[in-house]
C-alpha cells in the first residue's frame, strides 16, 4: 500500500510538472493558452501575442516576452496573471518596432516583476490600451511602466498612436510610470481614472522630478496632442531615501520640459489643501525653470467607477484624520475607513507590527480580533477588540486581504506606517554603528542628503568633555567711545574653553579669558563727546561659567558633517585696571581717583572685580568625530560703571584734586579741560551700562571619559 501512494504521488509530480508550459526561444505567432507557463529567458514574438482567459505566466531571473506585433490580452475578473518567481523575479513584457498594429491589454494581474511593461526605443502601433489591470508590488526599482518615443516622422498626417492607460490600478509597486514626452506628434496619451496608492519610488533623499509616482517630459512645442491627466486618484505614493529605507515625503508628479503649463486637473490627492499637494508634484514651484502643473478645480473625493481604495482613515472618536506619521497607533482601538465604494472584511486580517525590543531590529507581527460595523456604504468602523500590548509603541497595523463586493483586489490599509520606520532605521543604523568596528565616525555612514531623517537617529549619546580655545575681537560698549559699533576700537580677545556634555543637547562650560578694551572720546561722532575728550584701556582677566542648549542640528550640502546652533547663558567674574597715558607715562586711572573719590573721607574707590551676565550665539561644524571648529557672537552686560573709569560721578574741584593727586589726577578727569556747569555728570553727554560684545571662532576637541 505504501509503495502504491509512492507511485502515485510520483505520477501526479510528474503530471503537473509536464502541465507547466515553458516558453523560449522565437515565435511568429504565440498563443498562450490557459494553465500555467513559465519563462526564464527572452521570448520573442515577431507577428501576434493571444493570451487567453486563466493563463498564469510566471517569470523567472531574465525571463522576458518580447512583443514586435499585435498583442491581445483580453481576461475575465483579472484571470489572468502575469508574476515573478519569488526571489527569482522576472522582467516582464518589452514592446519593440514599429508598425501599423494594436497592444490590447485587459482585466490582467502584473505582480512581483522587474518591469511590467518597456515600451522600447523606436516602437510604434496605431493603438494601444492598457484598461482595467491591477499593477501590484512589483519589485523593480527603475520603471513599472516606461514609454519612450516613437519614431520620429515629418509628416504630419500620418497615422498616430492613442495611448489609453486608463482605469488601472498601481498599488505597492517600486518604481515609477514615466514617458519620456508628454506631447507629440505621434502619440495621444490619454491618463485618466487610474488609482496610484501605496506605491513607493527609491532614490536620494532630494525629491526630484524622477522620484514621483509618475514623471515625463512636457517641451514648449507645436505638437498636436498633450497627455491628459484626469480623475485619477492619488494616495500614499512616496519617495523613500536608499540610504536609509524611510520615507521622505509623498511624491506624485513630476514634470520637467519648456513648456509653461501641464493640466492635472480634476484629480483626488488625497487632501484638499492646496499646499500639501504642491508639496507632492515637482514642478515650477520647486525649480522655475520647469513647467507649472495645474490642479484646479480639484476632486474632493474619488470616483466610484475607480478601483476600490480606501482615501481617508480618521480616529473613531475624535474625528481627527489620521496622518501617516502619527506615533502610538495603539492607543487608538478604533478608527473610521472611508473608501470610494464599499468593501468587503470578511476575509480581512489586521496585524500590529513592531520590533521586538528596545535595540534590536526583529520585527513581530501580532494577529488582532477586530470588528468591523457599517457606518454607511463606503465608511466602516474598524474596532480591535484586542488589547494592543503598549510596551511597543512604535507599530502600525496593516489590513490585508481586502477585496470590494466583486471579489477584487482592494490595497491594504497601514495605519503609523511612516512613523514605524523611522524608529526601525534608527534602531538598525545604531545597531550596525556598534557592530560595525572599522566605522570610526558613525554619523559619516549617512549621506548628506538624509539631513530630514537623521535627526531621528543619532548614535547614542555619551557624556563627555570638550577642550579647546577661541579667539577672534572684542569691542567696548560704554561711556567712552563711538556709540557706532563698527567704528568702535576693535581688540583681540582669546579664551581658553572647557564643556562637560551632560545631556545629548545641553553641556556646561567655563571660559578663561584675558584680553584688553579700549576707548576713545576723538573717534565719536557727537561734539560733546569729543569736547569731554576721555580715553581709556584695561586689560580683562575673566572667568565665565555657562549653560548651553545645541538646536537646529543639520548637515553640510554634499558633506557628511553636520552643524548644530548653540545658545548659551552664563554668568562672568572679571579683574579690571583702567588706565591712560600722561605725558608718556602710563596711570592706573582707580588709583588717581578722578572722580574725586579720595576728597570725601566718606567715598570708595570703585572695586576693580565685578561680575556680569552673557548671551552667547554659536553655529558649531563637526569637522570629525572628535573635533568642531565654531562661529560666535556674545554679548557681555557687566555690573558695573567704571571699566573705562568714567561713572555717574560728578566732576571734582581741579584744584582740590591736584593738591592730592597731582597733574595726573586732573588731566584724566577733566583731559581737554572743558568748561564744566555745576551739577555736570562725567558720564555727560552719554551714560550707558558698560558692556561688550566679542566674535570669532573657536575649536574643541572631545574627550570621552
Amino acid at each position: 500500500m505504501k509503495s502504491y501512494l509512492l507511485v502515485l504521488s510520483f505520477m501526479v509530480v510528474l503530471v503537473n510538472s509536464y502541465a507547466q508550459d515553458t516558453l523560449s526561444g522565437d515565435y511568429g505567432k504565440l498563443h498562450i493558452l490557459k494553465g500555467k507557463h513559465i519563462v526564464k529567458s527572452v521570448v520573442n514574438v515577431t507577428d501576434e501575442l493571444i493570451v487567453d482567459k486563466d493563463a498564469k505566466v510566471e517569470f523567472i531571473n531574465t525571463g522576458a516576452i518580447v512583443c514586435g506585433g499585435t498583442v491581445n490580452i483580453d481576461g475575465e475578473n483579472h484571470n489572468i496573471e502575469f508574476y515573478g518567481q519569488k526571489n527569482h523575479e522576472g522582467v516582464g513584457f518589452i514592446f519593440n518596432t514599429s508598425n501599423d498594429k494594436s497592444i490590447y491589454i485587459k482585466n490582467a494581474i502584473f505582480r512581483n516583476l522587474q518591469m511590467p511593461m518597456f515600451f522600447d526605443f523606436g516602437w510604434k502601433r496605431n493603438l494601444v490600451l492598457i484598461n482595467e489591470n491591477i499593477f501590484t508590488h512589483n519589485i523593480g526599482r527603475v520603471s513599472t511602466i516606461q514609454v519612450l518615443n516613437p519614431p520620429f516622422t515629418y509628416a504630419i498626417d500620418s497615422a498616430y498612436i492613442e495611448f489609453d492607460l486608463s482605469n488601472n490600478l498601481f498599488s505597492d509597486n517600486n518604481a515609477s510610470i514615466y514617458f519620456e514626452d508628454l506631447k507629440s506628434e505621434q502619440m495621444n496619451i490619454k491618463i485618466n481614472n487610474n488609482v496610484f496608492t501605496n506605491n513607493l519610488v527609491f532614490g536620494s533623499k532630494n525629491y526630484n522630478i524622477a522620484t514621483n509616482i509618475f514623471y515625463g517630459r512636457l517641451d514648449q512645442s507645436s505638437s498636436r496632442f498633450t497627455a491628459t491627466l484626469s480623475n485619477n486618484s492619488f494616495i500614499s505614493n512616496h519617495l523613500v531615501d536608499i540610504l536609509t529605507d524611510t520615507i521622505v515625503q509623498q511624491a506624485n508628479i513630476g514634470i520637467y520640459g519648456t513648456d509653461k503649463n501641464f493640466s492635472a486637473r480634476k484629480n483626488f490627492w488625497g487632501t484638499n489643501d492646496k499646499e500639501l499637494i504642491y508639496q507632492s508634484i515637482y514642478d515650477q514651484g520647486k525649480n522655475y525653470n520647469l513647467p507649472r502643473v495645474d490642479v484646479d478645480p480639484i476632486l474632493i473625493e474619488p470616483g466610484k467607477g475607480l478601483y476600490t481604495h480606501v482615501y481617508n482613515v480618521r480616529n473613531a472618536k475624535s474625528r481627527s484624520e489620521i496622518a501617516d506619521t502619527i506615533p502610538n497607533v495603539n492607543k487608538i482601538s478604533t478608527y473610521l475607513l472611508k473608501s470610494n465604494n464599499p468593501i468587503d472584511y470578511s476575509k480581512a486580517v489586521v496585524k500590529y507590527i513592531y520590533l521586538n525590543n528596545d535595540t534590536t531590529v526583529n520585527e513581530v507581527e501580532k494577529v488582532v480580533k477586530f470588528s468591523v460595523t457599517k457606518m454607511d456604504p463606503t465608511t466602516s468602523q474598524v474596532t480591535f477588540t484586542d488589547s494592543i500590548d503598549f510596551k511597543h509603541p512604535n507599530g502600525y497595523f496593516k489590513i490585508t486581504n481586502l477585496i470590494d463586493q466583486n471579489n477584487i483586489y482592494v490595497s491594504d490599509v497601514k495605519l503609523g506606517y511612516r512613523k514605524h520606520l523611522l524608529d526601525y532605521y534608527t534602531r538598525k543604523y545604531i545597531q550596525d554603528s556598534l557592530i560595525n568596528l572599522r566605522v570610526k565616525d558613525a554619523t559619516a555612514k549617512i549621506d548628506s542628503n538624509a539631513a530630514d531623517i537623521i535627526k531621528y537617529v543619532e548614535p547614542p549619546f555619551k557624556k563627555h568633555f570638550e577642550f579647546g580655545f577661541t579667539t577672534g575681537g572684542v569691542i567696548f560698549r560704554g561711556t567712552v567711545g563711538n556709540s557706532n559699533l563698527f567704528k568702535s576700537e576693535v581688540n583681540m580677545h582669546n579664551a581658553i574653553t572647557v564643556q562637560y556634555h551632560f545631556k545629548s543637547r545641553l553641556s556646561v562650560g567655563v571660559d578663561f579669558a584675558y584680553f584688553k578694551l579700549s576707548g576713545n572720546d576723538f573717534s565719536s561722532s557727537i561734539a560733546d563727546q569729543i569736547a569731554r575728550g576721555f580715553a581709556f584701556e584695561t586689560t580683562m582677566m575673566s572667568v565665565s561659567p555657562s549653560i548651553n542648549y545645541e538646536f537646529g542640528e543639520s548637515y553640510l550640502y554634499k558633506r557628511k558633517r553636520r552643524f548644530k546652533n548653540v545658545i548659551g547663558i552664563g554668568a562672568e567674574f572679571s579683574q579690571f585696571n583702567p588706565t591712560g597715558t600722561y605725558m608718556g607715562v602710563k596711570y592706573d586711572l582707580q588709583k588717581l581717583g578722578t572722580a574725586g573719590q579720595y576728597l570725601d573721607p566718606a567715598a570708595k574707590p570703585y572695586s576693580l572685580t565685578t561680575a556680569g551676565i552673557f548671551f552667547t550665539y554659536k553655529i558649531n561644524f563637526e569637522i570629525s568625530k572628535n573635533n568642531t571648529i565654531g562661529f560666535f557672537v556674545a554679548y557681555h552686560s557687566s555690573f558695573t560703571d567704571y571699566l573705562d573709569d568714567v561713572g555717574a560721578d560728578l566732576y571734582p574741584n581741579s584744584q582740590a584734586l591736584f593738591a592730592k593727586g597731582g597733574a595726573a589726577a586732573v588731566y584724566f578727569s577733566n583731559p581737554t579741560s572743558d568748561a564744566i556747569v555745576a551739577g555736570r555728570k562725567r558720564n555727560f553727554p552719554t551714560s550707558p551700562t558698560d558692556s561688550y560684545i566679542h566674535y570669532g571662532i573657536s575649536f574643541t576637541k572631545k574627550i570621552l571619559h
